[in-house]
């Protein structure tokens, strides 16, 4: 993310990119700096809990938590990040209220944005979770919460639904964009989520079917694996090379 970021300070300067930046640039080098500062704080955090594993006597029965609790503070700089993102498109909107703004009539269908397979896999992978769930129930084990994964699971595909939906229809963010490079966006957040849709799926099958075979001592191993895995879904970009900056130069005055 710092390499993109640098690489857009260096190569798309305000001078002959202003409409980038509605703000100073000053501004976000200095919040490039914090994302820096934070990401370098919380891999100090990463490896005193590395030694803290070897040097504590432990029982074990903590370690899923405090994976999962660290991977929510590793996720905190990208946060920012997104508040940023969407403080800078809210005041380019502002700065840009009278542009004509481009429209494409086609209607926009989800297949559009995304291959077929890749629906068709997340619509299997939930019809084989519904099984799996229907299957471990009959063995009335006194933890399993039985259907009520299934409720879960399903609200984690319609919150992802809804996401898909406001990529595909929601207000556009960047008034600047080419329609090309928001649809390459649209197919990413797509793609994103109905990826980590499925993973969460699977997630949720391999933590049941552990407690079942009391294979529960490789849950933080196997915890820390997904969390790699959302994070290397939740992070991908279009790359800078396939996006049109010469939207957000200053168009020449028109002359008679």
């Amino acid at each position: 993310m710092l390499i993109r970021i640098h690489t857009i300070f260096e190569n798309y300067p305000p001078s002959e990119f202003p409409k980038l930046y509605p703000e100073s640039i000053e501004k976000y080098k200095k919040s490039a700096k914090r994302y820096q500062v934070m990401n370098h704080l919380i891999m100090v955090l990463g490896f005193g809990l590395i030694v803290w594993f070897y040097v504590t006597p432990r029982t074990g029965g903590w370690d899923q938590v405090i994976v999962f609790w660290y991977f929510m503070i590793q996720f905190i700089p990208n946060i920012g990040i997104e508040l940023w993102s969407r403080n800078t498109h809210k005041t380019m909107r502002l700065l840009n209220q009278d542009a004509q703004k481009e429209a494409v009539l086609q209607p926009r269908r989800l297949t559009d944005f995304v291959s077929k397979e890749l629906l068709g896999t997340a619509a299997v992978i939930f019809v084989i979770f519904v099984g799996f769930i229907v299957y471990v129930d009959q063995f009335d084990y006194p933890w399993f919460g039985g259907y009520l994964n299934v409720l879960i699971i399903s609200g984690t595909y319609l919150f992802f639904g809804l996401i898909i939906y406001k990529a595909m229809y929601g207000k556009v963010k960047n008034p600047h964009q080419s329609y090309e490079d928001r649809k390459i966006d649209i197919q990413t957040i797509i793609r994103q989520a109905l990826s980590i849709a499925i993973a969460v799926t699977l997630y949720a099958i391999l933590q049941i079917s552990m407690k079942a075979y009391g294979l529960e001592s490789f849950k933080a191993i196997i915890a820390s694996l997904y969390f790699h895995v959302i994070g290397f879904l939740a992070m991908q970009w279009s790359r800078l090379n396939s996006i049109n900056f010469d939207v957000y130069k200053d168009k020449p005055a028109l002359t008679k």
